[in-house]
């Protein structure tokens, strides 16, 4: 027997054809999570096995509708279908995963910002004798730093030039923004200069973006695009020159470049080019979603995307040797573990645009800290803890510029751990991409926040409508969405278990995916969530009450 016994509906659509197939459909089962959106859907399709339906067709687009208001529930594109025969009859088994897969579709070498020291390349061989390496700074600093020097007893003259190249951006594609550094140099001589020169490609058009004359004060330039060169530029060169003849007598005649930071010009949501604003050394985890958008997930509709602004500043973030999207969205949920990606519906009049136009609603959000559901344990629940989730110290590895290897250790107090002498440390390693010593004292920041009590993780069962406080109605179980809070009453016996507004572990839990099945009408939810202590809880309510002379913050 065919037909859904919920008011869903099921459309195909291909670039032959587009149908709704639903009286055709045995079975429906889809998923979302919190971070990516919709992410699977499966059907049963009753059709003969030697056609091939025209709605059927790799990377084509699968709908599930809610027929009640029209809404989608599930969206995303058809993979390999599979086919079976048995007693019941000849059927397609069609699959599809949701629109978050696109994060999958490009691999490509990607440089934000970065803070090279090594693998800059020596282009200028001008003068026989000149010297670059990386050491530490003989500017007395105690900081690794490039070194270009002029060495005692080397001729030099009007073209005498020492340069070294940084060009991972102009692999990736992409162009210079900013550059800052600081500099000294072993002797004040208004003959010699440190420059840093962005140019295009390794012989391409260059501005020279500063130059400075030897002193030993040194100096700090933040030179940027339009500003100090023309944009298109997408290489740095660092470099000491000599205007005049001679022969160094001492070994005084070097710069020292440190503290190197260099960015790539980044794009709006949108896909525009961000061509001024770059004041700063670092960038947020939400400049990196927007650019993303921007740049490459062109099937995301990022001029309307909902992207909530981060506020860790990140030093590093560099990946020369090619990524894609959802490795670097990855990567950001370890800084900013608060936060969460998804993909949705696509535009609301999909049924007029083709296939090639289609673009998915997205968001990078915050978790939520109040209630959106309530439902009761009636139909089932479980809610295991882990004790094998808790630590109280954790090492984070990482490369640093220089190529050396640093592990940063953080620890927090857990009663449950101290209380029997115990230590429980984890291990990450962040590796070179994010690797610098702010991005690795945040990740082990972050780890041990979530893990410092053991999850009250568990499943919830929903068969009937659902409170829904923020439409102020009620919901099917197809209709709840991950990324939000859920109250689940009957998880303890006491009265005052169904006061808390927010997260507590609990009763008050995240979901973090929804599995719903049409044959039972059931959806599963999964949740997460970590009790925390009176003191942290306490702590968070008072930042959350407005009082007087504080900004109240959300």
């Amino acid at each position: 027997m065919t037909g859904l016994y919920v008011p869903l509906a099921v459309r195909l659509q291909t670039d032959r054809s587009d149908r709704h197939v639903t009286r055709s459909v045995r079975d429906l089962e889809f998923r979302s999570v919190a971070d990516g959106g919709f992410a699977s859907c499966g059907i049963k399709l009753d059709h003969p096995l030697d056609r091939q339906p025209p709605e059927v067709q790799q990377f084509g687009r699968m709908y599930v509708y809610d027929r009640r208001n029209g809404r989608t529930v599930w969206e995303g594109r058809q993979e390999d279908p599979g086919r079976s025969v048995s007693t019941a009859g000849q059927v397609w088994d069609l699959n599809a995963v949701g629109p978050a897969a696109h994060l999958h579709d490009r691999t490509e070498p990607y440089v934000l910002v970065d803070i090279p020291l090594q693998g800059l390349l020596r282009v200028d061989n001008v003068t026989p004798g000149a010297r670059d390496s990386v050491g530490e700074d003989p500017g007395g600093s105690g900081e690794q730093a490039i070194i270009l020097q002029f060495p005692a007893g080397s001729p030099v003259n009007a073209t005498s030039r020492c340069t070294v190249r940084y060009s991972d951006i102009a692999a990736a594609g992409m162009k210079l923004a900013r550059v800052s550094y600081s500099w000294d140099a072993g002797r004040t001589d208004a003959s010699f200069q440190t420059e840093a020169v962005a140019r295009t490609g390794s012989a391409g058009a260059a501005d020279t973006a500063r130059s400075d004359n030897w002193n030993t004060a040194g100096g700090s330039p933040a030179p940027v695009v339009v500003t100090d060169w023309a944009n298109g530029r997408d290489t740095l060169e660092l470099a000491i020159d000599c205007d005049t003849a001679g022969t160094p007598a001492t070994d005084d005649h070097w710069s020292s470049i440190r503290r190197l930071v260099v960015q790539a010009m980044r794009y709006t949501a949108a896909g525009a080019e961000i061509t001024t604003g770059y004041t700063s050394d670092t960038i947020l985890a939400s400049d990196v979603v927007a650019d993303m958008l921007g740049r490459w997930l062109t099937q995301f509709d990022g001029a309307r995307a909902s992207i909530a602004t981060t506020t860790h500043p990140i030093d590093q973030l560099a990946y020369p040797d090619g990524v894609d999207a959802a490795a670097v969205l990855a990567d950001l949920a370890e800084i900013e573990a608060g936060y969460l990606f998804a993909a949705w519906e696509s535009n609301p009049y999909a049924t007029s645009v083709a296939l090639a136009g289609l673009k998915n609603r997205v968001e990078y959000k915050a978790w939520p800290t109040t209630v959106r559901y309530d439902y009761t344990v009636r139909d089932g629940f479980a809610g295991p803890g882990s004790a094998g989730e808790v630590y109280n110290r954790v090492g984070v590895r990482h490369r640093h510029p220089d190529g050396t290897v640093e592990i940063h250790e953080s620890t927090q107090t857990v009663d449950i751990l101290d209380a029997v002498g115990l230590v429980r440390k984890a291990f990450i390693d962040i590796g070179s991409d994010i690797g610098s010593d702010g991005n690795a004292l945040r990740v082990g920041q972050q780890f041990l926040a979530d893990h410092g009590t053991a999850p009250n993780a568990g499943r919830l069962t929903v068969a009937g409508p659902v409170q829904d406080n923020r439409t102020g109605r009620r919901v099917m179980p197809w209709e709840v969405l991950p990324g939000e809070l859920i109250r689940v009453r009957g998880v303890l016996p006491h009265v005052n278990a169904l006061n808390p507004t927010g997260r507590d572990g609990t009763t008050v839990f995240r979901i973090v995916a929804v599995t719903f099945r049409a044959s039972t009408a059931v959806a599963e939810l999964e949740l997460d969530s970590d009790p925390v202590s009176v003191t942290r809880a306490l702590a968070d309510l008072t930042r959350d009450l407005p009082t007087a002379g504080r900004t109240r913050r959300h």
